[in-house]
This record gives C-alpha cells, structure tokens and sequence, in this order.
C-alpha cells in the first residue's frame, strides 16, 4: 500500500522533496510524503485533537487509502472543521495539510459543539487550529497541481473529489435541529423589525442591543465559520438596513451616502471579523445619533450634511471651498447659510468640534500634546496651543494637569 513503485527514480524523489519543502515555505502547508505505516500513524497522532476526529485514525486512514484512486486530488474536512488534501499518485501518497478554510468565532465553537454532541474545551481548540493556516483551498489545489506538475508528467486534468465529512459519534439529528428552526427564524425577524425601528427612532441604546442580538443568533441558519469577505458582504446587508430605517426617519440623502460611505471604506479596511463588529456598531451610532440631531434641530439638509461631515472629519483637511462645491452651492452662500442657522461660520463650526475632541483626549495621559494636535486635525502644535487656550482659558498641559487630579481625587 506504501510501495514507492519501481518507476520512481531517486532523482525523482528528491525532486518531490524538495518542491514540496518549497510549497512549504511558499504557503505555510505542510506536504507529507507518506511512505510506510508508521509514517501515516505519526501523521495522524500529531494533528488528532478529539474522538470524533475519525479523519486522523489509522482505521479510518486505511480503509480509505485502499479505496483512493491514483491521479485524483481528495480534498477532506473532518468533524473539526480541520481540511486536508490527499493524492496517490505513482505509488506514492501525499498528504496536503492540515490547513483550516473558515475563521471561527465564540460563537461558532459553541454552535459546533452543540450540533455534535462535543465536549472539548473552546479555548483549546481555539489554540488547536491556530496551529494551521487559513487559506481557500482552491489556491491548494492551484498550488498543488504546479507542484505536481513540477514532478510529475501528464497531471493537468487531474480530477478533484470531495470525500464526505465523518460524522460525531453522538451528532444531533436534523430532526432536532428543524424542530425549532420555525421559531427562531421568527424570533430573528422579530429583532430584526425591532431593530430597523429603533434606528428610525434615533433610539441607540436599543438599537445596539437589538444589533447584538442579531450578531449573536447564528444558529438558526445551521452554519459554521465564515471568513472575511463573507463578513464584509454581512456588513454590506447591515449597512443596507440600516440606510432604509435612516430614511424612513426622514435623514437628508446627502447625510444617509457621507455616514454609509464612510463606513463601507473602513469596513474595507478591516483585517478581521471583531473590527469589523465594531465598525458596524460604530456605523448605527453616527446613524441614530444623527437621526435624534436631524429630529431636535430644524437644519436645512445642506448645512444639517455639513454639520455632519465636520463632525466625523474634523481629523482631516477640511475645505470650505470643496465643501461648498461639493452641495453644489457657492462659498458666499454656503458661509451665509450655516452662519444663519448655527450662529457659527464653517470654520468657526469645525474648530469648536476640534477643540471638544481635543478636550475628551487630554483627559488621560496615552497621548502626548503633539498627538492629540494632529488627531483632532491641527499638526501644527503651536497653532493647536494657541486655539486651545482660546477656546478654555488654559494651555492643553494645564488642562491635562487639572482635569487628570480631578480623576484621580474622584476615585480615591
């Protein structure tokens, strides 16, 4: 069963070994060149984790070894969620992996286990599969078939065969499963009703919480994991709601597209499913938040956009006269307007919001002055003093100074 086959040259051996030392390097995937038994039983001891892995038992690894096809890529998911890929190919067996597909959160874990009748520790299986690398198995495969192509003649149409998932001794049925499945969909769309409410009411205690719990109710769909960009098309639908409840309360389309806009950029930029948690509930405060400003004040919705930009860009250049060309109106007016409803001019307007962000940070010592300047917009720490004592009467290091005591006194 392990036989290298007579018509494997030496040359051709170390020629596989070292393209699969390289497709290690490459990709961060082990290449196991299974040659005898005991070699299959090291494999197997070294990445087996719980009794319902029965992918990673010899019993198992021998039926199937004598059923595989020669020239064919396997590709494997185990009970765990851990992948792997197998081709016999010339007589010899190559294992690829392990390697995980899906990033799994808390919550998944949880459902996984309970689906399965599993026991294990979450934390340890957490720090299992960190062992492996997350990847799309179809780069593996892509990878795989240049390596065999490396070493091996004729393997461009080399077919690919999923092999099915085992099952847990004590897995729960669908039965089971389906005998809620009616009651939790509803509950999620009862949520979901409650929550799209909320955020027309400006409501963002509750619209938080409601967002939570959708987060949170996962299972009535059955799945598992998830990755990046299937968090980002989630957020996609998030964000969705949320822009449909924002007119419904009536927000000015220019500020619905600068809040939305704004959020879809970051949620782009997030490297992982927490940020991106969190970007969304950052997202439905500005909303709601704007919604409760929009329904207290009779702003027109030109200077009601404006007030709204300067207060979520006020760490950014900011042009009265790209903003004025961006509302489609001219500088002269653009001024005249916000003066008459805010009493303030645009820039009168912006440095108020600079100066009471600036405020919030000097609260604590993290950041120095100069940093605090420049995250409020001003790079210019003279000019940044100047302003600041203008607008309280103190320096920002006396500021600091007192208002540090006072915390400190208020928890003694």
């Amino acid at each position: 069963m392990y036989s290298q086959g007579t018509c494997v040259s030496y040359k051709k051996v170390m020629k596989l070994e070292e393209a699969s030392r390289f497709f290690t390097d490459l990709t961060g995937i082990n290449v196991s060149n299974i040659t005898s038994e005991k070699e299959l039983t090291v494999f197997c001891k070294t990445h087996y984790f719980h009794t319902s892995q029965k992918m990673f038992t010899m019993p198992y690894f021998g039926k199937l070894i004598a059923e595989l096809r020669e020239n064919t890529i396997y590709t494997a998911e185990d009970i765990l969620m851990i992948d792997f890929l197998l081709i016999k190919i010339e007589g010899r067996l190559l294992i690829i992996g392990p390697y995980i597909t899906k990033d799994l959160t808390e919550v998944n874990v949880t459902v996984l286990k309970e689906r399965n009748g599993l026991d294990f520790s979450t934390l340890d299986y957490s720090a299992y599969r960190a062992n492996y690398v997350l990847t799309k198995e179809e780069d593996i495969i892509h990878n795989l078939r240049i390596l065999l192509k490396y070493c091996f003649n004729n393997t461009e149409l080399i077919p690919v065969v999923a092999l099915r998932n085992q099952e847990a001794p004590h897995a729960k049925s669908w039965e089971y499963s389906h005998k809620n499945f009616e009651a939790i969909v509803n509950e999620r769309y009862r949520i979901e009703r409650e929550f799209m409410q909320q955020v027309t009411d400006g409501d963002t205690p509750g619209a938080i919480s409601s967002y939570r719990k959708l987060h949170n109710n996962v299972r009535f769909m059955g799945m598992i994991g998830g990755t990046l960009d299937g968090s980002r098309i989630s957020s996609g639908i998030t964000r969705t709601t949320v822009r449909v409840a924002a007119m419904n309360a009536g927000l000015p389309p220019v500020v619905i597209d600068e809040i939305s806009g704004k959020s879809s950029r970051r949620i782009m930029q997030c490297s992982s499913r927490d940020e991106m948690y969190q970007e969304n509930e950052q997202m439905i405060r500005n909303f709601t938040q704007a919604i409760q400003r929009y329904k207290k004040k009779a702003y027109s919705p030109v200077v009601f956009a404006a007030i709204t930009y300067l207060e979520s860009h006020y760490g950014d250049p900011v042009s009265v006269e790209e903003s004025a060309d961006h509302y489609g109106i001219s500088v002269s007016s653009y001024i005249n307007r916000f003066r008459k409803e805010t009493g303030l001019t645009p820039n009168a307007f912006l440095n108020e919001v600079r100066m009471r962000k600036a405020r919030l940070l000097l609260h604590s010592d993290i950041y120095s002055v100069q940093e605090v300047a420049e995250m409020v917009g001003i790079p210019d720490a003279n000019y940044f003093v100047k302003c600041f004592k203008k607008s309280t009467g103190l320096t920002p290091s006396a500021y600091r100074n007192n208002h540090v005591k006072s915390d400190e006194n208020a928890l003694k």
